[in-house]
């Protein structure tokens, strides 16, 4: 590798976005060489002339090995657990620990430029919060609820990591609900259930983007003189009773003393994969600002909210 090559890392490439991004990357002509890892052992869907390695982030001396090795000057940070799986023990280990080994690397190594996918989580979910948080809002995750909890550490984290390295540009998305025809999450499953489910007095805005935007977003911020964080969202989102009506269900509203409850019951059963923490996401507001995407970034969404969800729908169906 010469000095002037830009050779990209990136970690949970075989994920959802992963997978998005590595689509997006076979056209874009900014890395000289994009090395990608995960922990599935297979590298099915990995580009022909992308290196693949099989590595848990977990794993500090391999990751070390394969970052040093290819000379990986830029990376981008995919490597988290996105749905609920009843262990928060591991989700922290992956989420928080497994990113200490990233920014490890990165010091080690002299990385100039890391990219982080953040979460809209990271702001928590609580009464009373204002529409459309701009960057500066304050990071206070929502108690109990893991994902969000380790969103808010992992920012933590990363003011840290830039403070002691102000040579590498530190960038973290946070985006909202990410949805499209490859999506399969709680949200999506939850939207083929006969009726939405919501919690009484309470109607908050809903925000989605695109996968495609969320993958051009991580691509810019790779490759464009920005740091700091940047809200990733559509312009604009729609009320919990909008999008039951788009969908064509029932908006079913239990009153707060017995929806809180009752999931909780049904989460220990293991019927549901979630418990009540999650709840305040349908029930207090959380919708994000992308102004800095747009102005900074030069990124505007391709699709709206309405129109993320309706490309999913057509290749649900």
């Amino acid at each position: 590798m010469t000095a002037s090559e830009n050779v990209l890392g990136i970690t949970g490439s075989l994920g959802y976005i992963g997978k998005r991004l590595l689509a997006y990357l076979e056209t874009e002509k900014s890395f000289q060489k994009v090395v990608c890892t995960d922990i599935l052992s297979r590298n099915v869907g990995v580009p022909p002339d992308f290196e693949y390695h099989h590595c848990d982030i977990r794993n500090y001396e391999k990751l070390h090995s394969i970052f040093e090795g290819s000379g990986v000057n830029t990376v981008i940070h995919l490597a988290f657990i996105a749905q609920p799986t009843r262990d928060p023990s591991f989700e922290y280990d992956v989420d928080v620990n497994g990113t200490a080994n990233i920014l490890e690397v990165c010091e080690k190594t002299g990385v100039r430029k890391l990219v982080v996918a953040g979460s809209d989580c990271a702001y928590g979910f609580f009464e009373g919060t204002p529409d459309y948080l701009r960057e500066d809002a304050p990071i206070r995750p929502t108690p109990g609820f893991p994902y969000s909890e380790n969103k808010a550490t992992v920012e933590k984290m990363l003011l840290d990591f830039s403070a002691r390295n102000p040579a590498c540009a530190t960038v973290i998305l946070r985006p909202c609900m990410v949805i499209g025809p490859h999506a399969d999450n709680t949200t999506t499953r939850s939207m083929k259930q006969p009726a939405i489910i919501g919690v009484r007095g309470y109607d908050p805005i809903m925000q989605f983007v695109h996968e495609d935007d969320v993958a051009e977003a991580f691509c810019q911020a790779a490759v464009q003189d920005v740091k700091g964080a940047f809200n990733v969202a559509a312009d604009e989102g729609l009320r919990y009773s909008e999008l039951a009506k788009f969908l064509g269900k029932p908006l079913i509203r239990l009153p707060v003393w017995l929806i809180y409850p009752l999931v909780e019951m049904l989460y220990r059963l293991r019927l549901l994969p979630f418990g009540k923490a999650q709840l305040d996401y349908i029930r207090f507001p959380l919708s994000i600002d992308n102004t800095r995407l747009k102005t900074e970034l030069k990124l505007v969404p391709r699709y709206t909210s309405l129109q993320a969800i309706e490309s999913h729908l057509m290749h649900a169906r």
